[in-house]
C-alpha cells in the first residue's frame, strides 16, 4: 500500500513538472519553445525505443547509433521540407534496412534480424513521422492553441482512464497486451477527453461547432488509447515493463507520450479541416 502511494505521488509530481516545463517553453518561447519540446521528445523517444528493443537481442551498437542518426535526420527533413516528406521517409527506410542487414550480418539470428528491421520501420513511423506533425501543428496559424488542444485531449483521457480504472475497473480490456487496463477505465478516458477537449477548443475558437469537436475528441481518445496499447505490445515483445526511467512514476518518454505521438497527425488533419489555412 505504501509503495502504491509513493508511486502515485511520483506520478503526480512528474506530471506537474512536465506540464510546467511544456507550458513555460510554449508561453515564453512561442513556436520556437514548442519546437524544442517536440525535438527533445522525439530524440528521447528514439533513444528509448532502440535501447528497449535491440539491446535485448544483442543488436550491434553500430546499428543502434546509425538508427539514431537516421531518425534525427528524418525528423529534421520532415520538419524542414514537408513537401518532400514521402521521399524523406522512403530514403530513411532504405537506409535503415540496408545498414541493419550489413551491420548485423553473421551476428544475429535470421528471425531476430528480420523482426528488428520490421520493428525499426515501426519506430520510424511511431517515434519520428507521427510526432513530426506536432511541430508542423505549431507552425499553423494559432498553432500554439492547437498544440495545447492535442495535449489536453490525450492527457485528460489518460488521467480519467487511470483513476477510472483504479476506482471502477472490473472488466479487463486486453489482458494479453496490457493487464491493468479495463473497459471502465477506457470509458472514463473517453469522457475525460471529450469533456476537456471540447471545452478548451470551443472556448478558444468560439466559431467552431461543438458537436463536431465533441465527436473528434471521442475519436481521438480512442486512437490515443489504441496507441497506448500498441506501445504496451512493443514492451511485451521487448520483455520490459517500462520504456525508460526518465519520469518517476510513469517510466519513460514513450510510456507518457505514446498516445500523444499517434494522435499528432490526427489533430493536425482536424486543424486543417476545421480552420483551413
Amino acid at each position: 500500500m505504501a509503495d502504491t502511494r509513493v508511486t502515485f505521488i511520483q506520478r503526480v509530481i512528474s506530471a506537474l513538472l512536465g506540464a510546467g516545463v511544456v507550458f513555460s517553453l510554449g508561453y515564453f518561447g512561442g513556436t520556437t519553445g514548442l519546437g524544442v519540446v517536440c525535438t527533445l521528445a522525439v530524440l528521447l523517444a528514439v533513444r528509448e525505443y532502440s535501447r528497449m528493443l535491440w539491446l535485448h537481442w544483442s543488436i550491434p551498437a553500430a546499428s543502434t547509433y546509425c538508427y539514431w542518426l537516421i531518425c534525427a535526420v528524418l525528423f529534421y527533413m520532415l520538419c524542414k521540407f514537408p513537401s518532400a516528406a514521402a521521399l524523406s521517409f522512403a530514403l530513411a527506410s532504405v537506409g535503415h534496412m540496408v545498414l541493419s542487414l550489413w551491420l548485423a550480418r553473421g551476428r544475429v539470428a535470421n528471425d531476430q534480424l528480420l523482426v528488428s528491421i520490421a520493428l525499426g520501420l515501426f519506430g520510424l513511423i511511431y517515434c519520428v513521422l507521427f510526432p513530426a506533425y506536432a511541430l508542423r501543428l505549431c507552425l499553423l496559424e494559432d498553432g500554439g492553441q492547437w498544440f495545447f488542444f492535442l495535449l489536453i485531449v490525450v492527457f485528460f483521457g489518460d488521467t480519467f482512464a487511470y483513476f477510472g480504472g483504479r476506482w471502477l475497473g472490473r472488466s479487463k480490456l486486453m489482458p494479453d497486451v496490457s493487464p491493468n487496463k479495463t473497459w471502465e477505465g477506457a470509458l472514463a478516458g473517453l469522457l475525460g477527453s471529450a469533456g476537456a477537449g471540447t471545452l478548451f477548443l470551443c472556448s478558444v475558437f468560439q466559431e467552431l461547432a461543438w458537436p463536431q469537436v465533441l465527436l473528434f475528441c471521442i475519436f481521438c481518445s480512442v486512437v490515443a488509447q489504441t496507441g497506448d496499447l500498441l506501445m504496451s505490445l512493443v514492451k511485451r515483445v521487448a520483455q520490459v515493463k517500462d520504456s525508460g526511467h526518465i519520469m518517476p512514476g510513469h517510466g519513460g518518454i514513450l510510456d507518457r507520450l505514446d498516445g500523444i505521438f499517434i494522435a499528432c497527425p490526427l489533430v493536425y488533419a482536424f486543424a486543417w479541416w476545421m480552420r483551413p489555412f
